[in-house]
This record gives structure tokens, sequence and C-alpha cells, in this order.
């Protein structure tokens, strides 16, 4: 539903979209930036982008690279309770820090 990219002199350097139904639920998911582009705000300006597309919707909902929740605890995001996930690989998305033991 929505799409952002970010450009520097014509190099992709961030990037991030959204599903939602047009409603209730919007999922904002990969959103990625290069390295060398982090902790200079085009994160933020992705995020706020597609938080604006996604306004509306009764919920707004992610998940975080490990280590980077504080990133987005800073746009308002608060941690679920009840998330759940299936992995094709269980054993390394616990060891990546994305799944429980």
């Amino acid at each position: 539903m929505f799409r952002i990219f970010a450009f520097d002199a014509g190099v992709l350097v961030g990037a991030g979209r959204g599903l939602g139904d047009g409603r209730d639920c919007a999922y904002l998911c990969d959103i990625a930036v290069l390295p060398t582009y982090q902790a200079q705000g085009v994160g933020k300006q992705i995020m706020a982008r597609l938080l604006r597309l996604a306004a509306g919707h009764r919920k707004i909902i992610l998940y975080a690279a490990p280590g980077k929740e504080g990133f987005y605890k800073r746009l308002g995001f608060r941690r679920m309770k009840t998330a759940m996930a299936v992995f094709p690989n269980p054993e390394a998305a616990v060891a990546g820090g994305y799944l429980e033991a």
C-alpha cells in the first residue's frame, strides 16, 4: 500500500514500506537505511512519511530488528505483549534475538 525510497545523488540509501487494509491495521516493514546514512535523520524521515500515509488506521504495527527498538520507541511505538511469529528456522531466529527460546 505504501512505499518510500530515500536517495542521495541518485543512490538508494533507504527504504520502507507498509501494508494496510485501509481502515483497521497497517503494518510497516522492511525499513532499512544504509549504515553510512544511519543516525542522520534518513530513517526518521522515512518513518514520518510512512506514519502519515498510514494515518487513519486503528493500529499501526511493526517489528524491529533486535537493538533498534529504541529508535521506534522515540517515534511513539510501544512493545506488544501478544506478538507471535513463525520463522522457517526458529533456532536462527532465537539466536538473532527475534524469538524467545
